[in-house]
């Protein structure tokens, strides 16, 4: 959002669209909401006021499960002692701070408008206001970024001790002005080995703190500290999203999906053979305005997943876990490749505590997660050959 004086009608729509989910709720009906994320841009945009408005909508809507996970998301530099109390007097009981580093130097090049400074207020502010749940997210493999710049940011980061880190590594996509820069000859990006090199460094500093590295780019001190929100989409759990450009999920094999005509609500798949449902909002503001204010869901698609859809998401989103895939209703190809990669110690075969061995699950070594895209694409390549899956998978 760009016009910040559309901020209350936004808030409006939020709230309004939360309660025609409620009204026709489908598959949501009686499913207990155990986490809520602010997120997806700058949340702490929002007065603590209109928060309120929002969660007070959410609970009076749907059915909250004992302590729920109640994350917000904020930018250092936008929120001060007061805004921060605010959101702990609301049961805001999660920050997640988007610092990106500590680094002038890298803080410019990603053209953030914080400054060390703001950051380390920001983290002491949340200290002050009782969240002890904090997350920080950090960025590295920049271009000329050097393994001192990075440790320094990971020392820094570190003597906070956040219960939580997101450590990613910069990604330049095509179409982004960081590709227009990169296409002008602006700057070089960090070669294959060097980003391998920065992930295992990553890896073996914030583990010798006392972190589980649970996916590929998160960091908990302690299971009790990993992101239930996070780890519900990596599990493919059901989700509700609300607002422009918001994706929603529903897992089971009896979904529902959305009519895109004029006038439509929701339609009801009951059929067997039908698949798990996702569905996306309209992405520009005043579109997903105006059918709110027409009564109407502001669905702009979905789609039903094939089997084939289905065992793909799982894959690429299971390898990215400490806690993998389950290997039991693999196809034969799909296991050769598995314990090739074991034999190349970049995957290994487990049972996880108390599970019977038909539980079995595969997991990548930090060695295979330095590769994780070319593995994924094996593994892909061998379920569209064969395409020999289990409903059970």
């Amino acid at each position: 959002m760009t016009d910040l004086s559309l901020i209350n009608a936004y808030v409006a729509g939020v709230c309004k669209e939360i309660q025609l989910c409620s009204v026709m709720a489908g598959p949501w009906s009686g499913m207990p909401v155990h986490t809520i994320y602010f997120g997806g841009g700058t949340p702490s945009l929002l007065s603590v006021h209109q928060m309120q408005k929002i969660l007070d909508m959410v609970q009076n809507s749907f059915c909250l499960a004992a302590g729920p996970e109640i994350t917000c998301e904020v930018n250092p530099g936008t929120v001060d002692d007061m805004y921060l109390a605010g959101l702990r007097h609301l049961g805001i009981n999660r920050l997640s701070i988007g610092a990106q580093s500590f680094d002038p130097r890298k803080l410019a090049f990603l053209s953030r408008i914080h400054t060390k400074k703001q950051v380390l207020d920001t983290l002491e502010g949340a200290g002050r206001a009782g969240f002890s749940n904090l997350g920080l997210d950090l960025m590295y493999g920049l271009p000329g970024e050097t393994h001192h710049v990075w440790q320094t940011d990971l020392d820094t980061a570190c003597r906070f001790k956040p219960a939580h880190l997101s450590c990613y590594m910069l990604t330049i996509a095509p179409g982004t002005p960081f590709s227009d820069r990169c296409e002008k000859g602006l700057f070089l990006p960090c070669d294959r080995d060097q980003r391998m090199d920065f992930f295992v460094q990553t890896a073996e500093v914030l583990e010798n703190h006392g972190y589980i590295h649970y996916e590929v780019s998160n960091f908990a001190l302690g299971q009790k500290n990993c992101s239930a929100h996070n780890s519900h989409y990596w599990h493919r759990g059901a989700y509700l999203g609300i607002g422009p450009s918001a994706h929603s999920f529903v897992p089971v094999k009896t979904g529902a999906s959305w009519d895109t005509h004029p006038g439509a609500e929701l339609v009801f798949l009951t059929s067997g053979d039908k698949g798990p449902v996702r569905s996306w909002n309209a992405p520009d503001l005043q579109a997903w305005l105006d059918v709110l204010a027409a009564g109407r869901l502001p669905r702009a698609g979905c789609e039903i997943l094939t089997p084939v859809q289905e065992m793909l998401e799982q894959v690429m989103l299971g390898l990215r876990t400490k806690n993998g895939i389950p290997v039991q209703a693999l196809n034969r190809d799909i296991h050769a490749v598995m314990a090739r990669l074991e034999n190349q110690g970049l995957g290994i075969f487990f049972v996880p505590a108390g599970a019977p061995d038909i539980r079995r699950r595969f997991r990548l070594t930090r060695a295979g997660l330095t590769c994780l895209d070319s593995i994924v694409d094996t593994i892909a390549g061998k379920i569209f050959d064969k395409m020999h899956f289990h409903d059970n998978f």
